[in-house]
């Protein structure tokens, strides 16, 4: 079953056009990577994914419900209700953490519960607890994030992408800021959400996480998908002249 639809995806910044008619099916359970060279427009599909830029054309759809279609040529948003109802369906984890620095962190999680999705607080709390713990940070709950690692604040942005219960989890580069000791630990966590089967899109240029972790890999340049295929295949034998150029820098 298709958690993540994406059809014909165009987007264009004033004359460059970033997104040049990408396809994406992202079926439930399944861990997609994509990679390729900064400027390729990953993170602007995962941008046009998650509403916070708008595409120009194609068709956007998570489970039953259609975030963007096409009419006449031109990119048709679904009501301002829908909008809100759709963004509850995915969570999104930000390469620079994007936490709330006036937030602790219980609040940092619980907010959107209580005021977005009317969560009873106790419940939020809960909700809260659960996830802090599963991330081994509950003795943080009360701190804010100026006093947490880049790591720790990485964990708190997860838990807070997981606490809505989505379809599906973007994560836009998320160890970029890290050290490598860090990386290894947030990588962990990930790691785990695709034991649980959580469905996930992960920017990366980890390339033997990608491999391990992910079903299938996209990799992507110049506004299109190159090649895409099962994780280790793709890294172990690309079939794609300028895949294979990209990969054996690693």
């Amino acid at each position: 079953m298709s958690v993540l639809e994406m059809k014909d995806i165009h987007k264009s910044f004033g004359s460059l056009e970033v997104l040049k008619g990408i396809d994406l099916n992202v079926d439930k359970g399944e861990v997609v990577a994509i990679i390729g060279p900064s400027g390729g427009g990953k993170t602007t599909l995962l941008r046009c994914a998650t509403t916070l830029e708008t595409i120009d054309k194609g068709q956007i759809k998570i489970g039953d419900d259609e975030l963007v279609t096409t009419v006449n040529d031109k990119a048709v948003y679904c009501s301002k209700k829908m909008l809100q109802d759709f963004r509850s369906k995915f969570g999104l984890v930000f390469q620079g953490f994007n936490l709330f620095p006036h937030f602790s962190v219980r609040r940092n999680i619980t907010e959107a519960l209580i005021h977005v999705h009317k969560k009873p607080a106790a419940e939020a709390d809960k909700i809260c607890d659960n996830l802090l713990s599963k991330m081994g940070m509950l003795d943080k709950a009360d701190a804010y994030p100026c006093n947490l690692s880049g790591g720790q604040q990485q964990r708190v942005g997860i838990a807070r992408a997981l606490a809505t219960n989505p379809e599906i989890i973007f994560f836009d580069e998320p160890t970029s800021a890290l050290d490598p000791e860090l990386t290894a630990g947030i990588l962990k966590v990930i790691r785990e959400l695709a034991e649980e089967k959580m469905t996930m899109v992960i920017v990366t240029h980890e390339m033997s996480f990608a491999r391990d972790v992910a079903d299938r890999i996209v990799f992507m340049e110049g506004g299109v998908i190159v090649e895409q295929g099962p994780a280790k295949e793709l890294i172990n034998n690309p079939k794609n002249d300028r895949t294979k150029e990209f990969l054996a820098g690693y």
